[in-house]
């Protein structure tokens, strides 16, 4: 029954031609301070009756459940009744500050396992990723973590470990110098998703669009 609720609202929705009201946009934290401000910038005005609500959560929110409008995610999405389009794909890849490497030196492939590893998921997830491409890693360089991507990030830039960042984020700062260069760089997908009734809402097409050719 709830399902349903949420359908017919959402077919409500779909049917505003009106160029105004909230769109809500879930993305990743990293995403949504570094990626989304300027983009927004540019949707303010050309529709400035709009209200643009952010949630930046790195959990994957529930679109069929009205929780946001439109979601970036690094997930290809499986529920039924959603539009998706595959806009991008980060590259990742390993980062040290200038602090960190002034006190504990370079890494390589051979010694990471005397470094520290700052992580932002959880650190089985990290060891399953990092173990088959050879790095000799355990649970003990994972000491420092955060759920928070901008904190976690903070604490690289501290000096407190090393970090697995977009290029995006390391790209002409002064703060982070890319490390491991013998690991092979890996990149994730980004995918732009909205239900499929909330395309035919001209604030939810505006936006969406405007992702799509800002992201892509």
């Amino acid at each position: 029954m709830a399902i349903g609720a949420n359908m017919l609202s959402l077919a409500a929705s779909g049917q505003s031609q009106s160029i105004e009201g909230q769109v809500r946009i879930t993305a990743s934290e990293l995403m949504s301070a570094f990626k989304l401000p300027p983009i927004l910038q540019d949707i303010s005005k050309q529709a400035p009756s709009l209200e643009i609500n952010v949630i930046a959560d790195n959990g994957v929110r529930d679109l069929l459940r009205r929780e946001a409008d439109i979601a970036i995610r690094h997930v290809r999405p499986d529920q039924p009744n959603l539009l998706m389009r595959r806009v991008r794909d980060e590259v990742m890849g390993f980062y040290a500050s200038t602090t960190y490497l002034q006190n504990r030196g370079q890494p390589t492939k051979a010694d990471v396992s005397s470094h520290q590893i700052i992580s932002f998921v959880d650190e089985d997830r990290m060891l399953d990723y990092l173990l088959p491409i050879g790095l000799d890693l355990a649970r003990a360089n994972f000491r420092l973590s955060s759920s928070s991507q901008l904190v976690a990030l903070e604490m690289a830039r501290r000096g407190l470990g090393i970090i697995i960042a977009p290029d995006w984020i390391a790209q002409g700062s002064t703060d982070f110098v890319h490390v491991l260069d013998e690991v092979e760089p890996f990149s994730i997908p980004t995918w732009l998703v909205t239900h499929s009734e909330m395309k035919t809402s001209r604030r939810i097409r505006l936006v969406f669009d405007h992702l799509i050719d800002k992201l892509s």
